[in-house]
C-alpha cells in the first residue's frame, strides 16, 4: 500500500509538473534518446525471435490439422497489434528502463541529493522525476511501434521460407480493425507511464544504504511488470465493455 501511495503521490505531481509547462525541455529530450535507443536492439531481437518462432509454431500446428496458411498472417498481425506487442514492450521496458530507473532515484534518494535539492529551492518533481515519466510514455510508444513492425518481418520472413506463404497473403487485415490498433497504442501509453512511476515510487522508498538500493531495484521490476500484466487485463476488459 505504501508503494501505490507513493506512486499515486508521484503520478499526481508529475501530471501537475506537465499542466503546469514546468517539465525542462532538455532533460526530456535527453531521457527520450537514453531510453529509446538503450531498449530499442534488445527489444527488436526480442520481438524479432517471438515473431519468428510464433509463426513457426502456429503454421507447423496449422499444417498438422489442415494446410490452410490463409489466416495466420492476419491472425498474427492482429495479436501483436493488440496484445503481444504492447505487453512484451511493458514488460522489457520494466527490466531495462524500470531497474535502471529505480537503482538511480533510489541512490539519489539514500545520498539525500533530492533532498538537497529541495534545500537549494529546486522541485525534484519537475527536474528528475517528471522528464522521465513523459520521455518514457513516448519512448515506450514509439518502441511499440517499431518492434511490432520487426516481428511482423521476422514472421513475415519465417512464413515465406518454411511455410511459402507470400507477403501479399501474410500482409492481409482482413481481422484487424481500427479498435485494435486504438486499444494497441493506449496500452503503450499507458505502460510507459506507469513503469517509470512504480520504479521510481521504489527508488524514493529506498532508505538506508546501498542495500536499499538494491531491494528497490528487485521491488521496481516486479512491481512494474505485475501492474503491465494487470493493466493489460482491465484495460481489455474496459474496451470490451464500452
Amino acid at each position: 500500500m505504501a508503494l501505490l501511495r507513493t506512486a499515486g503521490i508521484l503520478a499526481g505531481r508529475t501530471a501537475w509538473a506537465g499542466l503546469r509547462g514546468r517539465v525542462p525541455v532538455e532533460a526530456f529530450l535527453e531521457q527520450s534518446s537514453l531510453q529509446f535507443f538503450g531498449s530499442f536492439i534488445f527489444i527488436a531481437i526480442t520481438l524479432g525471435f517471438i515473431g519468428a518462432l510464433g509463426i513457426y509454431q502456429a503454421a507447423s500446428h496449422m499444417a498438422a490439422i489442415i494446410p490452410e496458411y490463409s489466416v495466420v498472417g492476419a491472425s498474427f498481425i492482429q495479436l501483436m497489434t493488440r496484445e503481444m506487442g504492447p505487453v512484451m514492450v511493458g514488460l522489457m521496458v520494466a527490466t531495462k528502463v524500470g531497474t535502471g530507473l529505480a537503482a538511480e532515484i533510489g541512490a539519489m534518494n539514500v545520498t539525500d541529493q533530492l533532498d538537497a535539492m529541495r534545500l537549494s529551492g529546486a522541485s525534484p518533481d519537475e527536474r528528475v522525476l517528471a522528464p522521465r515519466i513523459f520521455a518514457s510514455m513516448v519512448a515506450v510508444f514509439c518502441l511499440v511501434v517499431l518492434g511490432v513492425a520487426v516481428s511482423f518481418i521476422s514472421g513475415a520472413a519465417v512464413a515465406f521460407v518454411a511455410f511459402e506463404i507470400s507477403p501479399d497473403q501474410f500482409f492481409t487485415t482482413r481481422f484487424i480493425k481500427t479498435p485494435d490498433l486504438v486499444v494497441g497504442l493506449i496500452k503503450a501509453v499507458v505502460f510507459g507511464f506507469t513503469v517509470p512511476t512504480i520504479s521510481m515510487a521504489c527508488g524514493l522508498e529506498a532508505r538506508g544504504d546501498s542495500g536499499a538500493v538494491g531491494e528497490a531495484t528487485t521491488k521496481a521490476v516486479v512491481s512494474s511488470c505485475l501492474a503491465v500484466i494487470t493493466l493489460d487485463l482491465v484495460i481489455g476488459a474496459i474496451w470490451e465493455l464500452l
